[in-house]
């Protein structure tokens, strides 16, 4: 198995940031799933022009202390732009610019920029010099922002933080490239094993979750069901998708990391084409025999909805379908959702999806300003504040990236809907800690070309290839691997 190609960072490398990139990046996980196509303008103007219903509950109180860093002397504004275009999500972020204020005399404005323009408005603000004082960001943005010279390294930030709240390694590294951190961590995303128990009770036998991939396998077998015997099912064993789409690449790379499979190794160079690949697309072909009809086409919704129906067994996904679970009005339904770490033959391992702040090159000609976001950003990390912009913005959606924010006593903990969920919740940080993202490893990022890779959903064309029986599962797994090489050597 051969054939391998380097990519070294630099602003000189080319991404195709247009396009099937864009369209295609990592952001699928925020985009299919958590954003719900709230159309909000951007700026203070904000309208919601969708009518929702939610559960309202009330949030404890919590005292807070003001930052340690004395505000800069002159009166500044900052302003950011975020991707979070829902409602509530819009007023977490309006909560903890009031409290900022409140505690510091310094003013921070939020804007929104939805996910679909995110790249396209920010590489142009960069070619402008109208960026805004620091923007919310995944990494894959983060590096196209990077790429385009428009970025100031954060390591003295980082570290101010990290010392204080202690960031989570593995959160950290989806920052580093070329010996420096190029984003703050802000939060995480995260998946898990989710499931029902009562189906393993009655048809299983047992309460325990799988433990290996073999274990899934058989557990897919007793929970495919005919309910009612009238020849078809009604309950379908695992639920995986086939589409080559984002959802389908977060399903592969669910399983290629707990077999130790990768696209790149820590020098940069392609290693899909391995046997860790070709054993974990075996299973992956495997449990597809254990799938809904129809599931060639799904995406994260209907994976969400053919769970909270009880069409689905289980499945790896977000914990934040949690929210839909609390908000059901038949209190056994609302109790009959569970999580574990990844089943795994190798590696324990997950996906995970860092979210990060990165600070622009315009900001940092002003240092007053430049320690204006920098006391923000720890703000964002101070336990309290920690909750409002995680459990608060979405709850089981957005997760703590720090220990001081997940502390026995934490606010984080006492939100009703993770509390609610608590042993969900704490296994979801479990995860969290030892997530894995392509085209990262422990030292950082593998190779610039990750996001050209993510943009082609090669990972996802591979398993479409083998579920759909138009190649066999080494062909595939090779053809992956040629597509790769091509992009890295473009």
């Amino acid at each position: 198995m051969s054939g391998t190609e380097k990519k070294k960072v630099n602003r000189r490398t080319v991404l195709k940031i247009a396009g099937g990139t864009v369209a295609g990046l990592i952001v699928g996980g925020v985009i299919g799933y958590l954003y719900r196509g709230v159309t909000i303008p951007p700026a203070e103007t904000i309208t919601v022009t969708k009518t929702v219903t939610e559960r309202t509950t009330v949030r404890e109180t919590v005292t807070i202390t003001a930052p340690t860093t004395p505000p800069p002397k002159k009166p500044i504004e900052l302003v950011y732009w975020h991707h979070e275009a829902p409602s509530h999500r819009v007023a977490a972020h309006q909560k903890v610019c009031d409290l900022f204020y409140k505690e510091t005399g310094i003013k921070v404005r939020q804007e929104v920029v939805l996910w679909g323009e995110a790249w396209t408005k920010t590489l142009a603000a960069i070619r402008a010099g109208t960026t805004p004082d620091f923007e919310l960001s995944i990494p894959d943005l983060t590096l196209a922002a990077y790429l385009a010279g428009g970025l100031v390294p954060v390591d003295d930030i980082v570290k101010r933080i990290d010392e204080k709240y202690r960031i989570f390694e593995n959160v950290k590294m989806t920052e580093y490239w070329e010996g420096h951190y190029w984003g703050v961590p802000v939060w995480e995303m995260v998946w898990t094993w989710i499931y029902r128990p009562s189906y393993y009770e009655k048809y299983i036998g047992t309460k325990e979750p799988p433990k290996t991939w073999d274990d899934v396998i058989e557990y897919a077998k007793k929970l495919t069901v005919d309910v009612d015997g009238d020849g078809k099912i009604d309950i379908y064993g695992m639920g995986l998708t086939g589409a080559k789409n984002l959802c389908t690449q977060e399903y592969v790379w669910n399983i290629m990391t707990t077999f130790g499979a990768s696209v790149f190794d820590d020098e940069g160079n392609v290693v899909f084409y391995s046997p860790e690949t070709v054993e974990a697309m075996r299973y992956y072909k495997q449990l597809w025999e254990y799938v809904p009809p129809g599931a060639m086409e799904w995406s994260w919704g209907e994976i969400e909805l053919a769970l909270a129906a009880g069409t689905v067994a289980q499945t790896s996904y977000f914990p934040a379908i949690q929210k839909r679970f609390y908000e059901m009005p038949d209190e056994k339904i609302r109790r009959d959702l569970a999580a574990a770490p990844m089943p795994t033959n190798r590696v324990q391992a997950n996906l995970h999806y860092p979210n990060d702040a990165i600070i622009f090159t315009k900001t940092a000609e002003d240092p007053d300003r430049l320690e204006a976001v920098a006391m923000f950003l720890e703000f964002l990390h101070r336990p309290d504040i920690h909750a409002i912009i995680t459990a608060e913005q979405e709850p089981g959606g957005f997760y703590p990236c720090n220990e001081a924010a997940i502390a026995p006593d934490a606010p984080f903990w006492k939100d009703p809907i993770i509390s609610f969920y608590r042993n969900i919740n704490e296994v979801a940080m479990e995860c969290v800690k030892r997530g894995t993202l392509y085209g990262f490893g422990p030292k950082g990022l593998q190779n610039a070309k990750m996001g050209e890779v993510s943009g082609a959903l090669i990972l996802a064309d591979v398993a479409n290839r083998i579920v759909s029986g138009a190649m066999n599962i080494e062909e595939a797994v090779k053809w992956g691997h040629e597509e790769i090489l091509r992009i890295v050597k473009g």
